[in-house]
């Protein structure tokens, strides 16, 4: 009888040990495990910055924007040259790319998604070029551009004499881009202007651009005002002073010209006068 119990004991014994193996326990913890939880990856940003700039300090602020949909002769609400802008309005990136313009909160431009590219500056102003993206006026594919300078303003004092002007070279683009979006964006060849201080006024400002075919696209603007948008000599320009020095100014410039075989193109410069 007592080794009937005991046989009995230890059948029992054998079952409550493989019933704790199948189930996990024992307590040594190997039996079961949690998947650890995975950090999903954080989404793509949604506009991309190509290039750094300094951000321009200025209240208020010297602006000048190209739309993408601007052509040589005809400028439309969002063409912009302006001293004028609110620096609470003006909003960039944390490389410098600005993705917000405006006058007040009811006349906005903002770029929502796509790239920033061109971004340059040194603190006295700062370019750009949004592309391949939405903005509050519209689309714009990865071939054209909406253009902007934005910088310090600055009002050139009147130097009166025949021999009193500023000469100005190239110091900043962005890649011109045609209008239809039909080629890629080119390169500017050069640049140059002469300002006259008895005005003053642009005396002349000299641009050579490539894109497409058009290995040399020029195009010449003479006796113009320095500041606003104007329709003169085929081209219609977008120009502003910038800076913090009368006698080394910068000239800004946006531009929408004609071509041979590319069309409408447009763009910004920054040029260095002095």
């Amino acid at each position: 009888m007592q080794n009937k119990i005991k046989l009995t004991l230890s059948a029992i014994s054998v079952a409550s040990l493989l019933a704790l193996a199948a189930c996990g326990g024992g307590g040594d913890g190997g039996g079961s495990s949690t998947p650890a939880a995975v950090t999903p990856a954080p989404p793509p940003p949604s506009i991309v910055v190509q290039g750094s700039a300094p951000t321009v300090t200025a209240d208020p602020m010297a602006v000048i924007f190209v739309p993408q949909t601007e052509t040589s002769t005809k400028s439309v609400l969002q063409s912009i040259a302006s001293n004028a802008f609110p620096a609470q309005f003006q909003k960039a990136t944390t490389e410098g790319g600005y993705k917000q313009i405006g006058i007040d909160a009811n006349s906005l431009i903002s770029l929502t998604t796509g790239k920033i590219v061109d971004v340059a500056g040194n603190g006295d102003f700062a370019i750009g070029r949004w592309t391949d993206g939405s903005s509050s006026i519209g689309s714009v594919s990865v071939n054209q551009g909406a253009h902007y300078v934005v910088g310090k303003p600055l009002t050139l004092q009147r130097v009166p004499g025949p021999t009193a002007t500023l000469s100005c070279t190239l110091l900043a683009s962005t890649s011109p881009t045609a209008v239809s979006g039909n080629f890629a964006p080119g390169k500017v060849n050069a640049a140059t202007a002469t300002i006259d201080l008895n005005g003053p006024a642009l005396k002349v400002f000299n641009l050579d651009i490539a894109i497409g075919s058009d290995a040399h696209a020029a195009a010449t603007v003479t006796g113009t005002t320095v500041n606003g948008v104007l329709q003169a000599s085929g081209v219609l320009h977008h120009v502003q002073i910038m800076g913090t020095s009368q006698t080394k100014p910068l000239l800004a410039l946006g531009y929408a010209t004609p071509t041979p075989s590319s069309g409408d193109v447009a763009g910004v410069v920054v040029l260095q006068c002095q």
